[in-house]
């Protein structure tokens, strides 16, 4: 299962947390985060045709591929409790991933943090879709941050990565919330400076749960958690151990 997170530490805790990486980016944004953790193994999800498994061919459905990681997690998750992180369109994967978990698997499932992205059954704000024209993407890119102003305007760049990033827009164009509600804790986080979201956008998370909700945003634009680096890390952590600990 290596080929699913090729970026990890196993530092023989009880919890394994997955993360999943926004639109546009892979497995290695969580690079980071590997060193940061000692009391949690940490898992960094690797999509095909991103990152690593770059020459394969990717999935294009968010169904299909949240049973396939779901799958891939279990198998590594024995005996163990599992946090799934996801931001931005990680975080729609994710929620997929937890309702699979959930009614397929025994895994332990204890907690979704969803980062940077408005509930499942509320419509997304984006302003570019898949069947635009590339420089309406580029022009996404440029609204939302994240990506150095030198790397938008060098155009070999731009050819090289906006097939895996329209492809990255299909795959979460092809979510379709259809009622689902989990039975774990969700915690919904965002940066105060996202020009797509706000505390009503991310208080709706609330409503696709049983159990408790709890909402935060934190300095920073919709790609705070890079912003705010080890701070962040320490929050997940803390709040992750929290949830464990309290939760038998």
């Amino acid at each position: 299962m290596k080929i699913w997170f090729p970026f990890s530490c196993n530092h023989q805790a009880d919890v394994n947390l997955f993360c999943f990486h926004h639109a546009g980016g892979s497995a290695s944004n969580y690079r980071e985060w590997i060193s940061g953790y000692r009391h949690l193994n940490i898992y960094s999800v690797e999509l095909p045709g991103k990152g690593t498994r770059r020459m394969e061919e990717p999935i294009l459905n968010i169904a299909a591929l949240g049973a396939k990681v779901a799958q891939a997690i279990e198998s590594i998750s024995k005996d163990k409790k599992v946090v799934l992180f996801g931001h931005s369109m990680g975080a729609a994967i994710a929620f997929e991933v937890a309702h699979y978990l959930e009614n397929y698997t025994d895994v332990q499932l204890q907690l979704l943090v969803a980062a940077s992205r408005q509930a499942p059954h509320c419509k997304g704000k984006d302003k570019y879709h898949s069947t635009m024209a590339d420089h309406y993407l580029i022009q996404e890119l440029h609204r939302l941050g994240g990506t150095p102003q030198c790397l938008l305007n060098n155009q070999e760049f731009l050819n090289f990565v906006i097939p895996s990033i329209k492809n990255d827009y299909i795959l979460h164009e092809s979510f379709s919330y259809t009622g689902q509600k989990l039975n774990i804790p969700v915690i919904a986080h965002y940066g105060d400076e996202d020009p797509d979201l706000a505390d009503t956008d991310m208080s709706c998370w609330r409503e696709v749960t049983n159990n408790s909700f709890s909402f935060e945003n934190f300095q920073g634009s919709h790609f705070y958690l890079y912003e705010l680096g080890d701070m962040y890390v320490k929050v997940i952590e803390d709040t992750i151990l929290h949830y464990s600990v309290s939760t038998p």
